[in-house]
């Protein structure tokens, strides 16, 4: 039985993956709070203006009854009091708030009141009212002995004549009801608040699932490509920008990886094809030397053809683990400081011998010191590929030249021969492995076609290319062009 330690990692010691919330639910919940947070501010806006509207209309209705009843007060008779009156107009809505009124001399003693204020509010004290002036009232909140709220103003009139002590008028609005529609107005704002919630969460789903939509076609599509649908593309048409510039990438990224797998299917038909003719003649051989009795002579010539096709077969397998660890990322150049010039005399003079056995003369062309640094090994291997092309497609009589000259810009090394020449259809895949001018593939143990991809390769991997120019019968000449860093 297998135990639970607390991590993540199961029984089988693979650690398994954290689950993450999808991009579809993390845009609901972002367009979701969004509007949400657009229609909370609002409604919360809407709630202040409300309030501070009807504070502020109360305010002016206490001060237009003070007005007025401040008016009325100076235009009454000395010694005349106001009487306020004890029952409510029978015209005044049942809704509108109720209205208190009260006189109050310099002693805060009430000189008249409406009836029943007493009991709700009780009069300022005598320090309170000291400190309003003429050019000033005060307003404040009170709240009733019965728990009702008051919005109160008191300002000072003066008395009828000079002689007259100064009065004090207080007038008081009952904001009961007030409170009674606020109260309403937010229990349909928590019920406008709550469907706008449901409402945002929907239109963010919906918005989310239509944004990811297109995505999922992109997922969907590269699902179904495999090794043999690499020619399915990925529509771009009718999707946004960001993911249009997605989608075209993706299918560049298609179109190299199509290309590299017809570029292994080639070659592995090429390898196939390659090895297939030294195997036939070697299991040819055997079964003919099989077949009968021999002699001595005659088994010791069909063991050295054996052994020139076994030679010719792994000639071809170290050619392409050369090109394999050669295009490896993992496997770094020796790099070091030469000089071109005597790096191709020594080519010159290893090779000196087959140019002279074949009749063919090989001379060196180069201007002085040329350092550079490169690979050694891998830049005589590149040399000496050339050059031995060169001499195997060179009649007798010819010429072979390695040159070698600088123009600032970079270093390039050349082989010239007048050879045969090669016809200018098939300039373009000299440097193709197993490519030949032949398309018969006719060859000898020591031409497997990968000469010039080798030397493709080796320059490729110090930053420069290889270019070429031919015409039947006059001759090639190969360019290796290393840049100036090198």
């Amino acid at each position: 039985m297998s135990s639970n330690n607390g991590d993540d990692t199961p029984w089988d010691g693979k650690p398994r993956p954290r689950r993450t919330i999808s991009i579809a639910l993390r845009m609901t919940v972002w367009y979701a709070w969004s509007f949400f947070a657009l229609v909370l501010v609002a409604t919360g806006l809407l709630y202040w203006v409300l309030v501070t509207s009807m504070y502020q209309e109360d305010v002016r209705d206490l001060a237009d009854n003070l007005n007025n009843a401040r008016m009325l007060f100076m235009a009454s008779p000395p010694g005349r009091s106001l009487r306020p009156s004890d029952q409510r107009p029978s015209w005044a809505p049942s809704h509108q708030p109720e209205i208190y009124l009260r006189v109050l001399d310099q002693n805060a003693y009430i000189v008249v009141e409406t009836p029943g204020m007493s009991g709700e509010l009780p009069p300022p004290e005598k320090a309170e009212l000291a400190s309003i002036t003429a050019k000033n009232s005060e307003k404040r909140e009170m709240v009733s002995a019965a728990g009702q709220p008051f919005l109160s103003l008191i300002v000072r009139i003066p008395g009828w004549d000079t002689a007259e002590p100064t009065y004090y008028m207080q007038v008081a609005m009952d904001r009961a009801h007030d409170e009674y529609l606020l109260a309403r107005y937010r229990e349909r704002l928590w019920l406008v608040l709550s469907v706008s919630l449901v409402l945002c969460s929907l239109v963010g789903y919906l918005i989310a699932r239509g944004g990811m939509r297109p995505i999922e076609h992109i997922g969907r599509t590269a699902e179904r490509i495999r090794s043999t649908t690499l020619h399915e593309r990925i529509a771009t048409s009718g999707l946004a920008a960001e993911l249009s510039g997605l989608a075209e990438t993706f299918n560049s990224m298609l179109d190299r990886l199509e290309e590299s797998f017809q570029r292994v299917s080639h070659f592995s038909d090429d390898v196939a094809h390659e090895l297939r003719t030294p195997v036939n003649n070697l299991r040819g051989e055997i079964e003919v030397a099989l077949s009968r009795a021999r002699s001595n002579e005659d088994y010791r010539e069909i063991l050295g053809s054996c052994l020139e096709e076994c030679t010719r077969i792994s000639r071809l397998i170290q050619s392409l683990l050369f090109l394999a660890r050669l295009e490896s990322a993992a496997d770094g150049l020796q790099i070091e400081r030469v000089d071109i010039g005597k790096e191709l005399a020594k080519v010159q003079e290893f090779y000196e011998a087959a140019a002279g056995e074949a009749g063919i003369k090989l001379c060196l062309a180069t201007a002085g010191a040329l350092p550079a640094s490169v690979d050694r090994t891998l830049f005589q291997q590149a040399i000496g590929n050339l050059v031995s092309n060169a001499i195997a497609h060179t009649p007798a009589g010819g010429t072979v030249e390695i040159g070698a000259c600088s123009d600032g810009r970079g270093l390039t090394v050349s082989v010239t021969d007048t050879g045969c020449g090669i016809a200018s259809k098939h300039l373009p895949n000299v440097f193709d492995r197993f490519y030949r001018v032949d398309q018969a593939r006719s060859g000898t143990g020591h031409n497997v076609g990968l000469g010039l991809a080798v030397v493709k390769s080796i320059i490729a991997r110090h930053g420069g290319r290889v270019e070429i120019e031919s015409e039947a019968g006059h001759g090639t000449q190969v360019r290796m062009i290393l840049p100036a860093a090198s």
